[in-house]
């Protein structure tokens, strides 16, 4: 078994059709959940949800890597492993959860999961290290046994943080089904020494409105505000990564809301988790893949054939902006990648398309700036992944102010819109496209409005183009940078 765990960290030099050059990938088999995102003795980790055995979601481990700068990866050994009785069962194993560091020791926060009598158990435990290789789990584990008095047994994710000298932890919870008919909750609890815990009260309740289940909480300070977010099982408006602003009484747990969004209205954005890089930033990453029981999700795609599947979206530096909509961008440390630029200026485009580039590496970044005042048309569509009828097609509807992500015709394994809506700045229009091997981020002025989704197109789709249905318009500035694989092949 030891060997098996040892042998699944050697990535294949072999990327693929569809293996992610820029956006992290796991070594081999199954990822979901990043957990325990932390800037720790000089290096970033990341921890992730993993089961080395196989391409379908199983009894979970921790996967685990390292960088200098949250963009080049190094794999490293296993940190997790279903071990334990409180964690060890084929459908259960060590689930999601965050890191935190006290007096140089690495805490790692999980949710141990196993079945007693036929019953799902679900319960908070603890693993720590020194040297941010090697975990230990926690001789008096589980340190939160049991849920909330009233909530069932999907109790789970849970995220610590500190704030004015006292730790608390939020964990995702749920009156009745989490899959039907529950009502979603974010508990929170505190703590003097990370080892015993306190509940204190709900964060955040649905009563109907927010989802069945609340996974993968969050909760941090920007600005003065304090943001929670969450991945809502079953949200009433399709919303898998939601976002609220507002204030926080922690001595009487009553949180404020001021503020309610969808940090991504993509296909593929779920599970969230932030920290803070050495810069103070706050950063999100997140699985970038969704769940069949989710309505638009019908396959998680080809990517079995080449021995892996899952990805994480690239890390996002949060911010809020004066009105307190929750923004994200690409971190900066995304510049270390470009290879080549090539920029155009006054660009006139048709009925007839346009072509920016052919790139066979399909790993590129694309940025747009649109002036309304030269634009006669109503709609321009930028085209990506691209060759003849196969592509998937971001649409800008001016008239409307709605831009749509359309994949219909980008492979062969799933279609579907998503429509976004936009605001002009000034009567300008930016936009951001990240190409990968097979995703497409989409960050509209700068962050306000996000837009992910994972697409599976043929190796000869490498080309980007532009037009218009009829009428012109003039793109003010293009700048197309070519970007470098980030691995470290192993």
């Amino acid at each position: 078994m030891e060997q098996a765990l040892e042998r699944a960290l050697k990535r294949s030099e072999a990327e693929g059709n569809w293996r992610q050059r820029y956006h992290f990938t796991p070594p081999v088999s199954w990822m979901n959940d990043p957990n325990g995102l932390i800037y720790y003795k000089g290096l970033y980790h990341l921890f992730y949800q993993y089961n080395p055995k196989g391409c379908k979601w199983g009894s979970m481990h921790w996967g685990h890597a390292v960088s200098e700068d949250m963009i080049h990866w190094k794999d490293m050994p296993v940190a997790l492993r279903p071990d334990q009785e409180y964690d060890c069962h084929p459908e259960g194993g060590c689930f999601s959860g965050s890191a935190v560091e006290k007096d140089g020791v690495l805490f790692l926060f999980y949710t141990a999961t196993t079945q007693i009598d036929g019953v799902v158990r679900q319960t908070q435990c603890i693993a720590t290290s020194k040297d941010g290789v090697n975990f230990e789990k926690y001789e008096g584990n589980p340190v939160i046994k049991e849920q909330p008095q009233g909530l069932s047994n999907d109790f789970r994710d849970p995220k610590v943080f500190e704030h004015n000298g006292r730790w608390y932890m939020v964990v995702g919870g749920c009156i009745g089904s989490a899959t039907s008919d529950g009502d979603g909750r974010i508990c929170l609890y505190e703590s003097d020494d990370l080892y015993n815990w306190k509940y204190k009260g709900n964060v955040l309740e649905s009563n109907g409105k927010l989802g069945t289940m609340m996974e993968c909480p969050d909760m941090f300070e920007l600005n003065g505000k304090w943001v929670v977010t969450c991945s809502p099982m079953n949200h009433p408006d399709y919303n898998k990564s939601l976002y609220c602003v507002g204030t926080m009484d922690f001595e009487n747990c009553i949180y404020t809301i001021e503020k309610v969004g969808n940090m991504d209205v993509g296909f593929d954005y779920y599970a969230p988790q932030s920290f803070t890089d050495k810069d103070g930033n706050r950063i999100l990453v997140a699985w970038q893949n969704g769940w069949l029981w989710m309505p638009w999700c019908t396959d998680w795609g080809p990517t079995s054939q080449e021995n892996w599947r899952g990805c994480l979206s690239v890390p996002r530096k949060v911010q809020l902006d004066s009105e307190n909509n929750l923004c994200m961008y690409p971190v900066k440390e995304v510049e270390s990648l470009v290879s080549q630029t090539v920029t155009y200026t006054d660009v006139e485009i048709g009925e007839k398309a346009i072509k920016l580039y052919d790139d066979p590496n399909r790993s590129n970044r694309i940025l747009f700036k649109l002036d309304i005042t030269k634009i006669e048309s109503r709609n321009l569509e930028i085209c990506v992944l691209g060759k003849e009828s196969g592509y998937t097609a971001i649409q800008i509807d001016f008239l409307s102010k709605i831009i749509t992500l359309d994949k219909s015709h980008g492979d062969h394994y799933e279609g579907g819109r998503m429509n976004c809506p936009f605001e002009l700045h000034d009567g300008c229009l930016e936009l951001c496209i990240l190409v990968d091997h097979s995703s497409v981020e989409l960050y509209v002025n700068h962050g306000e409005r996000c837009i992910t989704t994972n697409v599976y197109p043929e190796e000869n789709q490498t080309e980007c183009w532009i037009r218009t249905p009829y009428k012109k318009a003039v793109v003010d500035y293009v700048q197309i940078d070519f970007l470098d694989s980030s691995w470290e092949m192993q």
